[in-house]
């Protein structure tokens, strides 16, 4: 279970992107002080996507408005998704993603938002090139 690169760069203006593959995950905007926990003000969840194989043809974008840094996480609960490593950092470093994914293996449950918010779910095929 890992967002591949777990590690990213962003400019203002940028777009995260979020391809799902098999089973069942989700990517929230978390809070660095709280693992597995959303972010209070602001954020994103991209809700659950069920992929049964290969790649789901709904991604999830997010404009990046500033480059503070920020984590994210599949708060997919069968399996402990954010628990076992699922999580991924943005404009920081690794020394940053190792500590919160060690305080996420003592978290029994990931927080799931109520609902979609703060990015785009678009089909695949409606992607402008």
């Amino acid at each position: 279970l890992a967002f591949d690169p777990e590690l990213v760069s962003a400019a203002v203006g940028d777009i995260l992107e979020f391809h799902f593959f098999p089973i069942n995950h989700s990517v929230v905007m978390g809070d660095f002080n709280s693992p597995c926990v959303p972010v209070k003000t602001g954020g994103f969840f991209s809700g659950f996507l069920y992929v049964a194989s290969g790649e789901s043809p709904d991604i999830f974008r997010v404009t990046v408005n500033n480059t503070d840094p920020m984590v994210y996480y599949c708060s997919q609960n069968l399996h402990q998704h954010c628990t076992n490593g699922m999580v991924g950092v943005v404009n920081t470093d690794n020394a940053t993603l190792q500590m919160y994914k060690a305080g996420a293996r003592g978290i029994e449950t990931a927080v799931s938002p109520a609902q979609v918010f703060g990015g785009d779910l678009i089909a695949s095929g409606q992607l402008e090139t």
